[in-house]
């Protein structure tokens, strides 16, 4: 029988730093299948986000979390020991519940967030890509996603103003802004540092604050599609320079790479070109871009990850009603696959059921006509005779019904005796 689990590091339980050394990317197909080696999963999925690190596995038989922990900790060359004390293990129903949890948003530090459905899909899409997923990973993700629709429908989970681009806009917006009619940021200059979908909410929110926003990429044409929400657009390459005017820096890309160190940040401030105060710069990276030693430097105030997940405040009442809901419906959907994940395992026993309630219904059938014949001392008439063979197979299939779903539910329940016994219930050669 099938067996899922999940593997979860949350980055509020651990220091970021940690956090930074487990992140993987969920396309990295030689990874992948080294995880997948060295668990002995038949299916594998690597969810690494900016808030946590996850991988989810199949097995054909037992799940085996404790090696799904050591290849983790092999892969990332990290003490085993390390990562026991920082992850946590979900196995069966807690897995698929944890996982529509953290796709609904229930799990962030921005509650209701909508970024992760991206995050989901992307992991999804890279198992695939990478050969190492299978049908039962890949319905989970699916149906995780779905899940997440159904919440946002029925909640005000799907507002944009829910996620980390957001809340690092609001951060910047506590520090520098103002109370301008224009906007808390009006006369701010916001440097955006990356061009994908992070960045792009930011841009946006620092716009409709009233912000002066310039987006600065590796590659131009990626940049360029940010220009229409009033963004300038300038290189990697001019980045030191762009830091000379900036009042803030909000960092949003998928590198590995220290983008900013404190050398640059000096020599920024040194010729810097806008009036006084504080140079706030937030890296909402994971790995993180800017070197952990431009916090020390005078005139400056970085903040990450961890500082904006202690920043956030509490969820309204609103929220929280939300938040109740989006409980609910996830409680359906996991019954739902859990159901559907038993119900895919014993299909091979359900159809020989079925095929057993077939064969004794037609051989039952055939020994009453045959019967009914002896007794008249004539062969029965065809239509008498198919509609005798019809009773019959309405009457078994009618009182193999009940035995089919417990033995889907035997299945659900792990209990192998119960769906062993109940497969045979109707095989005539047994009687």
């Amino acid at each position: 029988m099938t067996s899922i689990a999940c593997l979860t590091v949350a980055g509020a339980a651990v220091p970021l730093a940690f956090l930074e050394r487990l992140s993987m990317r969920p396309d990295d197909a030689p990874l992948l299948r080294r995880l997948l080696a060295g668990s002995g999963a038949d299916q594998v999925v690597v969810l690494s986000t900016c808030e946590r690190v996850e991988l989810y596995a199949a097995w054909s038989g037992p799940a085996r979390p404790d090696d799904l922990l050591v290849a983790l900790a092999t892969e990332r060359r990290i003490a085993a020991a390390e990562v026991t004390a920082a992850a946590h293990a979900h196995v069966g129903a807690d897995a698929v519940r944890h996982l529509f949890r953290v796709v609904c948003g229930l799990e962030s530090f921005v509650l209701g967030e909508t970024d992760i459905v991206a995050q989901v899909r992307a992991a999804a899409a890279g198992a695939r890509g990478s050969a190492v997923s299978g049908c039962e990973l890949d319905r989970l993700l699916a149906t995780a996603v779905s899940t997440s629709r159904r919440v946002h429908r029925r909640t005000g989970f799907g507002e944009s103003t829910r996620s980390v681009a957001d809340a690092a806009v609001e951060t910047v917006a506590a520090r520098i802004g103002s109370a301008a009619s224009a906007g808390p940021l009006a006369g701010r200059r916001v440097l955006v540092v990356g061009a994908g979908r992070l960045a792009a909410s930011v841009v946006a929110r620092a716009g409709r604050l009233g912000a002066c926003v310039t987006v600065c990429n590796r590659s131009r044409r990626h940049a360029d599609r940010l220009a229409a929400a009033g963004a300038s657009v300038v290189t990697l390459d001019a980045l030191p320079d762009a830091l000379r005017s900036a009042d803030a820096v909000i960092l949003g890309t998928a590198s590995p790479l220290r983008l900013i160190d404190a050398a640059m940040i000096r020599a920024a401030r040194a010729g810097r070109r806008s009036a006084g105060g504080d140079l706030v710069v937030v890296d909402a990276c994971l790995p993180r871009n800017v070197e952990p030693g431009v916090r020390d430097l005078p005139g400056v105030v970085l903040l990450d990850l961890a500082d904006l997940r202690a920043d956030g405040t509490g969820p309204s009442l609103a929220l929280t009603r939300d938040a109740e809901v989006a409980a609910s419906i996830v409680e359906e959907e996991v019954h739902g696959f859990t159901r559907w994940l038993a119900g895919r395992d014993v299909v091979p026993m359900v159809r020989a059921l079925r095929d057993d309630v077939d064969a004794y219904a037609a051989a039952e059938a055939g020994r009453v006509a045959a019967d009914v014949a002896d007794e008249l001392a004539a062969r029965l008439p065809d239509e008498v005779a198919t509609a005798l063979r019809a009773a019959v197979h309405r009457s078994v299939r009618r009182l193999a019904h009940r035995p089919t779903e417990l033995l889907v539910d035997a299945a659900l329940a792990g209990d192998p005796a119960t769906v062993a016994a109940i497969s045979v219930l109707f095989r005539p050669g047994d009687r």
